[in-house]
């Protein structure tokens, strides 16, 4: 029976309800006039407390490509200075407490992170009111935090992996769609935002409505309620309507793209397509899926054949990497530069056979074992129970998602798994991004 309070908390009676698992029996939920919802599951047996969450600005609102990566760079900068507190002065306090706290841009979201012991929560909430809230950006500051970010432009393109990654989202979505540009940005658009830039973004997008804050640990939950409304609710800040076509036309044959990364022994490789949304409502029959495929034990049906059998990579895997949006789908592999034709010859005959043929009960039975009996070893701490509750959140699953998992992952069958396959899995249709040596480097 379900029975609501002013303060918005919702409490369900726990009857049969599993202790050991947050749901809605044991989260205690709250809504500020604002938009604000917090959630707090009580952990009285640790000494700390964790807060996650994000803001419900991204990527998605930068105005145009010229200024790829200014989110993220907004995100880096709030805490370099606010109106109560300079940067030294922030992170004095952080560490005297012996605290953690991380801001990162997103594409669609600006993430958020703290741990401390208890005691020090209000003050955590404090620092973190302060920096979303009442960044000043000091100038000298936010050229301090260019040049870091300068720095990890330069190193990236040296790094094959990432400067594969880049390639690949190019060759998937077409230009003007968000996930074509890096969410990092690119040397030209960090030397060119300015600081009006960094202020006018967040002056404009940085609001209370869509924000969401999980709280885990030592601690009551009406207590935080007090503490979050203290310092959030006269936040009445409201941003611009999103307006963004996320749409991906289909893939048309084969599209291949090399980027030449001299002094390199070893060749990134990324192999796939555009992928489905975590919001799919066959989600987990994709993942369950892609373990099958490159990520149960040594990496699934690709580690056994490419790595254990042929010994053609240094690694190999798939994934799918959808979160609010269609991210891509795709196998990954580092191989000598002159296998690299075997690898992906060996990739899409994996693909034919995931589509062709219904996996064996043996191998869909192991997997869902370890889809199942996974699930606690993630939630033994403060952070892996609280990154539970904000995926429930975020992917709109409701907050009794981990009592029904199992259910939900015992009913996937081999047809289910085979049309997921034959859904995603195209052996005629892909993207293939390589970086480092050519195979003439590599001989």
């Amino acid at each position: 029976m379900h029975k609501s309070s002013k303060s918005g908390r919702r409490r369900v009676a726990l009857g049969a309800r599993s202790p050991s698992l947050p749901h809605s029996g044991n989260i205690a939920c709250f809504a500020l006039a604002n938009g604000i919802h917090l959630y707090v599951y009580e952990n009285l047996a640790s000494s700390s407390v964790v807060i996650d969450g994000y803001l419900d600005v991204g990527a998605l609102d930068e105005p145009d490509a010229a200024r790829a990566g200014l989110a993220g760079f907004v995100a880096d900068c709030i805490t370099r200075g606010t109106q109560r507190y300079t940067y030294l002065q922030i992170y004095e306090q952080i560490e005297s407490a012996g605290a953690s706290l991380n801001i990162s841009g997103g594409m669609f979201t600006t993430s958020f992170f703290a741990k401390s012991l208890a005691e020090d929560l209000p003050l955590m909430l404090d620092l973190l009111s302060e920096v979303i809230r009442c960044p000043t950006f000091p100038p000298s500051e936010v050229e301090k935090e260019r040049a870091e970010w300068l720095t990890d432009l330069h190193e990236r393109a040296n790094d094959a992996q990432a400067m594969c990654s880049l390639a690949f989202n190019e060759m998937c979505y077409p230009e003007g769609h968000p996930y074509h540009y890096s969410t990092d940005g690119y040397l030209e658009t960090a030397q060119a935002i300015t600081l009006d830039d960094v202020r006018r973004f967040h002056a404009t997008f940085y609001a209370p409505a869509g924000m969401v804050i999980v709280v885990v640990g030592a601690v009551r939950a009406e207590h935080v309620h007090h503490l979050i409304e203290a310092r959030f609710a006269d936040w009445m800040t409201v941003r611009p309507t999103r307006n963004v076509n996320l749409d991906v036309p289909p893939l048309d044959g084969r599209c291949c793209c090399h980027v030449h990364i001299p002094g390199k022994r070893q060749t990134a490789m990324l192999l796939g397509g555009p992928g489905p949304s975590q919001l799919d409502p066959h989600w987990l029959t994709y993942a369950l899926m892609n373990s099958i495929f490159g990520q149960f034990g040594m990496y699934g049906r690709l580690g056994q054949r490419a790595r254990k059998d042929q010994g053609l990579v240094y690694y190999i895997g798939s994934r799918f990497e959808g979160g609010l949006g269609p991210g891509p789908w795709n196998v990954y592999a580092g191989t000598d530069p002159n296998a690299v034709d075997r690898v992906v010859e060996i990739v899409r005959a994996e693909m034919h056979r995931m589509r062709e043929r219904k996996v064996r009960p043996a191998e869909l039975d192991d997997n869902k074992a370890y889809f199942v009996g996974s699930l606690p070893l993630q939630m033994e701490t403060n952070e892996g129970i609280a990154g539970q509750i904000l995926n429930m959140v975020r992917f709109r699953r409701g907050l009794d998602w981990l009592l029904e998992y199992p259910e939900h992952v015992y009913a996937i069958t081999a047809a289910d798994i085979q049309a997921a396959a034959q859904r995603w899995l195209d052996p005629e249709r892909y993207v293939l991004a390589t970086a480092g040596p050519t195979a003439d480097d590599g001989k």
